[in-house]
């Protein structure tokens, strides 16, 4: 998908994201997807923030931010890998969730969805996790 075109699934939005990140998945990395009111992206995926070989970064919620309205995002979508290949979220991914939704709000954006990209096949074969789904639940 290129900017301009409609994100419509957490799917789409999770393809997209895992056409930027490096084949081999040492550190973890946090990207932003900018989108305007409608959903369609403003830009290709913007990294944030890159971690460690442990798996461990910080999700920063005014790099996110900076970088958004940079953009002109009215919304966001708010992806990171978890180099283990397992997408299953942690308390801290519950967490910065919750933090960015809430960050969001304060500022004038609205968080979509936050993405948890692990390998190709696996949470069933999706290779995410969608913390918009699970939490929803």
């Amino acid at each position: 998908m290129m900017p301009g075109e409609r994100i419509e699934t957490a799917a789409q939005a999770a393809a997209i994201i895992r056409a930027v990140l490096p084949k081999d998945q040492k550190e973890e990395r946090v990207f932003v997807l900018p989108l305007n009111a409608n959903g369609k992206m403003l830009a290709n995926p913007i990294l944030v923030s890159v971690g460690y070989e442990d798996g461990t970064t910080t999700v920063d919620a005014g790099a996110i931010f900076r970088a958004a309205f940079k953009a002109g995002a009215e919304e966001i979508i708010v992806a990171h890998n978890h180099p283990s290949g397992d997408p299953t979220p942690s308390k801290a991914d519950y967490d910065a969730t919750v933090r960015l939704n809430d960050g969001a709000n304060l500022v004038g954006l609205e968080l979509i969805d936050h993405l948890i990209i692990g390998s190709a096949d696996s949470a069933n074969g999706l290779g995410f996790v969608s913390m918009a789904e699970l939490m929803a639940e």
